[in-house]
């Protein structure tokens, strides 16, 4: 068994693309990859696999055995790269799961050290500051107090104290997304009782500014459209308290969506699809409009349809340029739900194949790094 900066490889072999997925969080103990690179990098590390033909042979990606697949440690900007390159299979070094998770999460910034760009708010949600500082990284972490979003320590200025109207406004928001917080039976159109999401509520063309929910401050106020294809951990928080997504401002927004793969057993897929069912029709009561998500296995294609009412035409759906025949099969099921050869589904990510897929049937294409980064980066 070898080393790599600590960590135990299994063993080194070549791994079907399909079976591979991003460190999006997924695996307890091990925070999401919270480094990007810059468009110019990214397309230069493209140039380097195409026309390198060692290049992967010495830049094995490093993966985590996670139920049926495997998660991609260190090397997530290549993966990105061999699926939008139409590559099927790549080298892979397979970490030994009695290796510790903490030296895993260790790995996951010293992996991401020399390149690219961080994402300041995952940096502060998977890691302390001892931690960053203890590789040497020179970066303060944001505070994502909750406690910020209604109290300043702050000295207040004169400007300060003219906002009473403002926050007493807010306060009313907040007391009014309360009272709608309750053990609600919501109308249902299975037997299941998962919660019927309303047509008069119903989203329309994507709203700018698009971002993922968690990727910015909590203290932001001007994103229109919030989706949640992010990791599954911030979603458990939303289910405990949803009123910090209805505070942020948002218009407009897509199911909360986790994570179904075809080994999830049915009864707690069941229960993931009722909770976020639920949860986007409390959305829909306290009046943003909802986008239902069709980002699911085909396992849970047919049961992810329950309480998405006939004539719905609001979807989002996460694109993977190695799953070109799941998307094709979420369009027709959005076909079939709004009665309309050409439906309202927004397809977020998944690189040229899935672009040129939109293309093809006339669907909205939203690529998957175009938020802000942070320091104003693009």
């Amino acid at each position: 068994m070898t080393k790599a900066k600590g960590i135990s490889i299994r063993e080194s072999r070549l791994i079907s693309l399909d079976l591979l997925e991003p460190n999006s969080g997924q695996i307890e103990g091990v925070p999401a990859n919270p480094r990007f690179l810059t468009d110019k990098r990214y397309k230069s590390l493209k140039k380097d696999i195409r026309e390198n033909p060692d290049f992967l042979s010495y830049r094995e990606l490093l993966v985590y055995p996670y139920e049926d697949r495997y998660v991609v440690i260190g090397g997530n900007s290549r993966y990105r790269a061999l699926c939008e390159l139409g590559y099927t299979e790549t080298p892979c070094k397979i970490i030994s799961t009695e290796t510790a998770k903490s030296t895993i999460k260790r790995y996951v910034l010293l992996d991401n050290k020399s390149s690219g760009e961080w994402e300041t708010t995952l940096l502060a949600e998977g890691w302390t500051q001892f931690e960053i500082d203890d590789i040497g990284l020179d970066i303060e972490l944001p505070d994502l107090s909750t406690d910020d979003i209604f109290d300043n320590d702050d000295t207040s200025t004169e400007e300060d104290n003219t906002d009473d109207n403002e926050e007493e406004v807010e306060d009313d928001k907040q007391s009014f997304y309360q009272s709608m917080l309750s053990d609600c039976l919501y109308e249902s159109n299975n037997i299941y009782d998962i919660p019927t999401l309303r047509l008069d509520m119903q989203a329309g063309k994507v709203i700018l500014p698009l971002a993922p929910w968690g990727a910015d401050s909590r203290l932001r106020k001007d994103i229109s459209t919030y989706h949640f294809y992010v990791e599954d951990y911030r979603f458990e928080a939303i289910w405990k308290d949803p009123t910090k997504v209805l505070m942020s401002g948002v218009q407009a927004l897509v199911e909360p969506n986790l994570s179904l793969f075809d080994t999830t057993p049915v009864a707690y897929g069941l229960q993931q699809i009722y909770k976020k069912r639920w949860i986007a029709r409390y959305f829909q009561e306290c009046a943003i409009k909802v986008y239902a998500d069709l980002n699911v296995s085909r396992k849970f294609q047919e049961y992810n349809k329950l309480g998405i009412p006939d004539g719905y035409n609001a979807f989002f759906t996460r694109g993977y340029a190695d799953r070109l025949s799941t998307l094709e099969e979420e369009i027709e099921i959005a076909r079939q739900i709004s009665g309309l050869d050409n439906p309202n589904l927004i397809v977020y990510g998944g690189g040229a194949k899935v672009h040129e897929v939109c293309a093809r049937y006339n669907l909205v294409y939203v690529e998957q790094y175009m938020q802000a980064k942070k320091n104003g980066k693009e």
